[in-house]
């Protein structure tokens, strides 16, 4: 049996044979010579989307862009069920509440079976790092446990999502993925190392995502984000809304690289141009900070 064909089979098994469903707004664009496959793009207005971790910092931020976009359905979802009821309240038409623990398995199959009309996921719910600051590390930490919990939360349990969701958006005609990746992924940040270790695989994961849907309409996108107003952030830099306008606006260009955030185009510049540096820098900066 091929690939598509499992997809599709699958896609019925989660949303079901019968029923209504919206088809998601892909727009193509203009094949280039690079590929043969026509480049997708996602538009907001009409769109069905689930938003994990939307009760607060940027999960918060897209659940008010898509409203004020006009789509047709948020899924706003929290591991507590207390924290949702003002996400609802921004407009309780629209809105609908998923108590949703991105690592339980139960609660992931749950919202699957719930949000059968989705046509856009956004993996957003995540960890900046370990419970404890010194567990953070590879050689200091007293064990991987923490370590392993991270991984899980950024990396693994969005990947479940994925397969839970792709198969619904197909079925539903098409649509998005969006992980909230970081500009981690890129080089790592050793007083974080976890943190980079799972936004550097979850990179990896959009990418084979992406590669897997390539003959589907589902534009799959990562989002390089640094320097929002967030409680990781101390509430410092970009407004969340703002950051998440600056995402809907590229994925409807078609965009599978997001950069958005203050800061995150002179951090790729830094990068590109001497990758050893920004490492160097990073690793005086953890040594400062220790003594």
């Amino acid at each position: 049996m091929k690939r598509r064909d499992i997809l599709r089979g699958l896609a019925f098994a989660a949303a079901g044979a019968s029923g209504s469903v919206t088809r998601a707004q892909v727009v193509p664009a203009a094949p280039t010579t690079a590929s043969r496959w026509p480049l997708k793009s996602m538009r907001v207005d009409g769109a069905t989307v689930l938003v994990t971790g939307s009760n607060q910092g940027i999960g918060l931020g897209f659940v008010k862009a898509l409203l004020a976009r006009g789509a047709k359905r948020v899924y706003a979802t929290a591991r507590r069920e207390e924290s949702l009821p003002d996400v609802v309240a921004l407009d309780p038409g629209r809105v609908r509440a998923l108590v949703l623990d991105v690592n339980e398995p139960e609660q992931r199959q749950r919202a699957a079976a719930q949000a059968t009309d989705v046509t856009w996921l956004i993996n957003n719910a995540g960890v900046p790092g370990s419970r404890t600051r010194s567990e953070d590390r590879i050689l200091a930490a007293a064990s991987l446990d923490d370590g392993h919990w991270v991984m899980q939360t950024n990396c693994w349990s969005p990947a479940e999502l994925c397969r839970l969701f792709a198969p619904i958006i197909v079925k539903n005609g098409g649509g998005a993925i969006t992980n909230i990746l970081s500009v981690g992924a890129w080089y790592c940040v050793p007083q974080n190392t976890t943190y980079s270790m799972s936004k550097a695989a979850a990179a990896m994961m959009t990418a084979g995502v992406r590669a897997e849907l390539d003959r589907e309409p589902v534009l799959v996108s990562g989002v390089y984000t640094a320097g929002v107003a967030t409680n990781m952030s101390g509430g410092q830099g970009m407004d969340p809304v703002a950051h998440a306008h600056l995402v809907l606006d590229a994925a409807g260009r078609g965009e599978t690289d997001i950069l958005a955030g203050t800061g995150v185009e002179r951090l790729r510049d830094a990068v590109r141009a001497d990758p050893k540096a920004v490492e160097r820098e990073r690793i005086e900066r953890m040594h400062a900070a220790d003594k």
